[in-house]
């Protein structure tokens, strides 16, 4: 399921090298909210003092806009190791493909491409962040560690649970949409044509439920982390700016896993279309094929 990413990682290791440590940069600076937010409650509420605010403020600003500016370079370097393999795989299937199998052909090359994107590797890329906030979470207090990671590990739980869900819904229905084709003309292709619908609608509500339920699991998770750090704040081991901190830290970790985790969801139901394309290639071509797509390789610079 992985060999895919490394495989094109691996083409390009310049690039790829370059987007880890992007990746890498990109988590430091996403400690930075978190950090804003312990020192106003530490220090400027502390004193009341403008200047520190604003010095603090500016601060945050200048880290945001490094963040946003890292993670659109990371984007442009994963999306030409992206496009590069994209571009060599389209060639290979095409210039293999008979003029019957151009369709299907065409149809996994779509699917490989949306499921191996820039997007989705640099999804990937910030584990490293999720392990740097968590890390920093267990240096901060042992308590909040043990908090913030079943609060992750029940979070990843329940988004694997529903993808699961989806998975099956999806194959429903996409075994109604081959229904559609074997069913003769008659009522039965209308029959199989509600069919095909009315699965798509179990999908659309799946898809629902589970946007739903990952958006209360990260909440639930932030307030079990504050919950924890504010018994901790009473005790006189942690303090309030902190707790704010750490807050921030926590959610962000979280969403990064489960975004992680659903883009692992995408991966397994883009293997099948892999499969079907390394099959596609090892075996000998079955018609004359598609010779002058080749000649076309070099067109994208």
């Amino acid at each position: 399921m992985f060999s895919e990413i490394t495989r094109r990682l691996s083409a390009q290791p310049i690039l790829a090298v370059m987007a880890v440590a992007l990746s890498i940069l990109i988590a430091i600076l996403g400690l930075m909210p978190s950090v804003y937010a312990a020192q106003v409650m530490g220090r400027f509420t502390a004193h009341g003092q403008m200047g520190t605010l604003i010095t603090m403020s500016v601060g945050l600003a200048i880290a945001i806009g490094a963040e946003v500016a890292l993670r659109a370079l990371r984007h442009r370097l994963l999306e030409g190791v992206c496009l590069a393999a994209d571009d060599t795989l389209c060639v290979e299937v095409i210039s293999r493909a008979a003029e019957g199998e151009l369709g299907r052909a065409v149809g996994a090359l779509e699917m490989i491409s949306g499921t191996y994107s820039a997007a989705k590797i640099a999804a990937f890329m910030d584990i490293a962040a999720v392990i740097l906030y968590l890390t920093a979470l267990w240096l901060l207090s042992a308590g909040i560690g043990v908090a913030a990671t079943a609060a992750l590990v029940t979070a990843i739980g329940l988004e694997v649970a529903l993808s699961r869900v989806a998975t099956v819904a999806g194959a429903g229905r996409d075994g109604a949409r081959g229904a559609i084709f074997a069913a003769p003309p008659d009522g039965r292709l209308i029959a199989a044509m509600i069919a095909w619908m009315d699965r798509g609608s179990a999908v659309a509500r799946v898809g629902n439920v589970r946007e739903s339920a990952i958006g209360a699991a990260n909440s639930v998770a932030y307030a079990f982390v504050l919950a924890v750090g504010a018994v901790m704040v009473v005790e006189g081991t942690l303090s309030p700016g902190t707790l704010f901190g750490i807050g921030l830290i926590s959610s962000r970790a979280i969403g990064m896993a489960l975004k992680a985790t659903g883009v692992l969801a995408d991966l397994r139901r883009g293997q099948p279309a892999m499969e079907a394309v390394i099959r596609f290639l090892r075996e000998p071509p079955s018609g004359p094929g598609r010779t002058d797509v080749a000649a076309t390789s070099g067109a994208r610079s």
